[in-house]
């Protein structure tokens, strides 16, 4: 299938990519000519584990995808449209403009097209949104009919960066939210690379509050996790013993339950503060949720106060920083715990020596864009060590267990799963009791 994806973020060029790997023919959109260019020389724009050679093969050597600047003639050239663009956190509200703009595009495209036309939102957006406000935006655009002249689907995405590549290719599920059968049937071609048992069938609405379920739950899982983490801290209790034996019991499980300095990245903290501001618009409250928020906007603290607890003052310290995105093996730093902390740091007058393997550079833009700009940015972990009076490892890259051992600063650490705290006399840890 010819297939079209309107945005080149995490979503947009995993998803373009891995389409294309599995025989789709597919062309990526964007407003951005770097990015475009980018792609269309067979380079990521992000980094992703095993994206940058498959990108490469599949543009360069096998023709299979391609970038553009052009929405227009990308409708025009293709059977089915992704929307894959951002929906950003405005203030606890989820700001559609984007979705409005690419929506009213692919309108306008599909006013010349007499062929039927598949749009899929890709994007996550409040339920209710695909219906209310892309399906009326391109009937109004096309002077078309939703059902009869083109389709219209809602297929939210459920990718971990670092590891989305491989959840593309192996789903866990892979939901489609239709109103008619030519747009389901179109929809589940376009995955025929995946097993049966993979899908799961739902109305478009339904599909919309999918996403915003599974991803406040596990937001809450992991918050949940950090308030045991502090209370473990507090009596002296390993909190990775209480944690992995909760996680054992088969009606739990162990993902997202670590405590560690909160959760970040483009997804969790939006999605969770949009929800809640949908709960709180139509009178229906998701009270644990707000308190979900208010402990996760505070948890970056417990870093600091770990430190504290050992050294005293921090003000006007000199400090390393390892690891600046929100998680390993990702570029992306939105919401990272680790900005926090350097934010609060540079108000107490600190000197700043901050390492990512791969987060420095969005990193830098956004501390610049708050005029944070008091910091030192190190070419390597070792660099960043070298003179500082302790050490912060907010995010755990694996990488970082190398230095450890020549460390001879206290050096604190966010998760307890990173290390044992007592093959180290000077490491510290969250919801470990060492004294």
């Amino acid at each position: 299938m010819k297939i079209s994806y309107m945005g080149t973020g995490y979503v947009g060029q995993v998803s373009g990519t891995v389409s294309a790997h599995y025989g789709h023919d597919v062309i990526l959109v964007d407003i951005d000519k770097v990015k475009v260019n980018s792609i269309n020389q067979g380079k990521p724009t992000i980094f992703e584990k095993d994206l940058d050679e498959m990108l490469y093969d599949l543009a360069i050597n096998k023709k299979k995808i391609s970038a553009t600047l052009n929405t227009h003639q990308a409708v025009l050239d293709t059977e089915a449209s992704f929307i894959c663009v951002g929906t950003p956190d405005r203030g606890g509200m989820i700001d559609l403009s984007y979705i409005q703009n690419v929506s009213k595009s692919i309108g306008l495209a599909l006013k010349e097209k007499d062929q039927f036309h598949l749009v899929i939102v890709k994007s996550t957006v409040v339920p209710g949104t695909t219906i209310n406000t892309v399906l009326p935006i391109l009937e109004e655009f096309s002077g078309k009919k939703a059902g009869i002249d083109f389709g219209i689907a809602m297929n939210p995405e459920f990718l971990r960066e670092g590891l989305a590549v491989s959840d593309n290719i192996d789903p866990d599920s892979i939901v489609i939210g239709t109103q008619d059968e030519k747009s389901k049937k179109m929809l589940k071609e376009i995955y025929g690379w995946a097993a049966e048992e993979k899908f799961t069938f739902v109305n478009v609405t339904a599909a919309e509050a999918i996403k915003y379920a599974k991803n406040s739950f596990l937001a809450m899982k992991i918050t949940f996790a950090n308030e045991w983490g502090n209370y473990c801290d507090v009596m002296g209790i390993d909190a990775k013993e209480v944690l992995d034996a909760i996680g054992a019991d088969s009606r739990i499980s162990p993902m997202f339950l670590r405590n560690g300095p909160g959760y970040g990245g483009s997804c969790f903290p939006k999605d969770v503060n949009a929800i809640v501001h949908s709960g709180q618009l139509n009178h229906s409250p998701f009270r644990v949720l707000e308190e979900v928020v208010a402990v996760n906007n505070k948890q970056y603290l417990s870093l600091i106060d770990l430190a504290k607890s050992k050294i005293g003052s921090i003000a006007r310290r000199k400090i390393g920083i390892l690891g600046l995105s929100f998680k390993p093996d990702t570029d992306d730093t939105r919401e990272s715990p680790a900005l926090k902390i350097i934010s609060y740091l540079v108000s107490q007058g600190c000197d700043i020596s901050a390492y990512c393997p791969q987060g420095i550079k969005l990193a830098k833009e956004w501390l610049t864009y708050n005029r944070i700009t008091e910091i030192t940015y190190a070419k390597s972990a070792e660099e960043c060590v070298k003179d500082v009076e302790f050490v912060l490892i907010p995010t755990d890259w694996a990488e970082f267990r190398d230095i450890l051992p020549k460390i001879t600063v206290p050096i604190f650490i966010g998760h307890r799963s990173f290390v044992n705290p007592d093959d180290y006399a000077n490491v510290y840890c969250l919801g470990y009791p060492k004294k």
